[in-house]
């Protein structure tokens, strides 16, 4: 009788085995068939597209639509990159390009600047982040990818683009024209305030940005500088790699700087700085709505790691999302969101932002040059760092 159980038990437990495989190759089956389905009607609706539209159309030009649109729906960042903004894009990061100068994204299904790029038309302008592009040269931008309204805001340098801004709590649309011109953004600035103090602009996230920075700590250390402001206003990232660079010039040796998380469990990866800091000094970070993405990276791997570090500002822009370049045979590209980055504390600060320490705003509707006059975020961010190196020299 209790052998009869027991073969009992094993059969049941096979049949659900069986069972189980049969519903998951069932579940696998249905979803390829609902993909051939899929496929067929986007078959389906090209054939009539060539055979009864008004004018004859080019495959091609609807084959990138498609895919234009398929990137389009996943998220803002996402995006079908055609053979030339492709080439754009590296040529990007290595810090030149042709334009008016700001970063934008698409933010509620409407074109937003993200940050003006310093000392460009945009930014002479008076064009900030957060403003609201609804119009390109008299053409609605609603529907449109973040990369169309790049491109379209490209061009020679000397031809001009009129676009239609809607500034915060406006009613009223404000149009600008702007002279494209030759972008080129030198990644880091640093200046000597006074014997004890100095100053670095990191303006983007560049293929040589952490050189750079480097460069400007090894002055700053050979001077027996005591404490640095770290400026990462209007910063809209850049290259993770660069990010992960520079933020080991600060973090010790071992201690995580950000973690990306994939779609699945096992697609995790922890970033570790790899070295001892070059910058063992007091830091103040200058932060406010168009930091962003690599900036927030370095904001949360400084201030979870290094408890003294203070950032003063306004809160950053919320772009916790990771974007690979993934080349196609034609020289076009996908740019993918794969990942949502994790500050080291394990916060994915995606739509959040990182708030302040020592909020403090600007004055609205003025264009104000960094450490320049009217600049009461860096006259705080000084007088911070200033109690904070005396503090220490007690």
């Amino acid at each position: 009788m209790k052998k009869r159980i027991i073969w009992s038990i094993i059969g049941l437990f096979s049949l659900a085995i069986i069972v189980g495989g049969d519903v998951k190759a069932a579940q696998v089956q249905r979803q390829k068939e609902e993909v051939y389905k899929n496929i067929e009607l986007f078959l389906d609706v090209m054939k009539v597209v060539e055979t009864q539209y008004v004018e004859p159309v080019d495959n091609k030009k609807l084959i990138y639509g498609a895919l234009k649109g398929m990137l389009g729906s996943l998220d803002p960042y996402s995006a079908f990159l055609e053979p030339e903004l492709t080439q754009e894009l590296q040529i990007e990061t290595k810090g030149e390009f042709h334009g008016v100068g700001m970063e934008i994204t698409s933010k509620d299904g409407i074109i937003t600047v993200v940050s003006p790029i310093e000392d460009t038309p945009a930014w002479k302008a008076g064009i900030k982040a957060g403003d609201r592009i609804i119009e390109i040269d008299g053409e609605p931008t609603k529907g449109i990818t973040t990369l169309e309204a790049a491109r379209k805001l490209r061009g020679n340098k000397g031809t001009e683009v009129t676009v239609s801004i809607l500034k915060e709590g406006a009613s009223e649309l404000k149009k600008v024209t702007l002279v494209r011109d030759v972008i080129k953004v030198k990644s880091v600035k640093e200046e000597i305030i006074d014997e004890n103090i100095g100053y670095i602009r990191v303006r983007d996230f560049q293929e040589r940005t952490a050189a750079d920075l480097s460069k400007a700590l090894e002055n700053f250390n050979k001077k027996d500088i005591k404490g640095i402001i770290l400026d990462l206003r209007n910063n809209p990232g850049g290259l993770l790699t660069s990010a992960i660079e520079v933020s080991e010039l600060f973090v010790p040796k071992g201690r995580t700087i950000v973690s990306v998380q994939g779609r699945e469990e096992k697609d995790k990866t922890i970033f570790n700085s790899r070295k001892k800091p070059l910058w063992e000094g007091k830091i103040v970070l200058l932060i406010n709505e168009g930091s962003a993405s690599a900036s927030e990276i370095l904001v949360g791997a400084l201030k979870d790691n290094l408890p003294e570090t203070v950032a003063v500002g306004m809160k950053t822009f919320g772009k916790g999302s990771v974007q690979n370049l993934v080349p196609l045979s034609d020289g076009s590209s996908l740019k993918l969101t794969t990942a949502h980055y994790y500050t080291p504390s394990g916060i994915c600060i995606e739509g959040k932002g990182i708030e302040p320490d020592i909020s403090i705003q600007l004055p609205e509707d003025t264009t104000i040059i960094p450490m320049g006059e009217g600049d009461v975020q860096f006259q705080k961010a000084l007088e911070t760092l200033k109690k904070m190196v005396s503090s220490k020299n007690v």
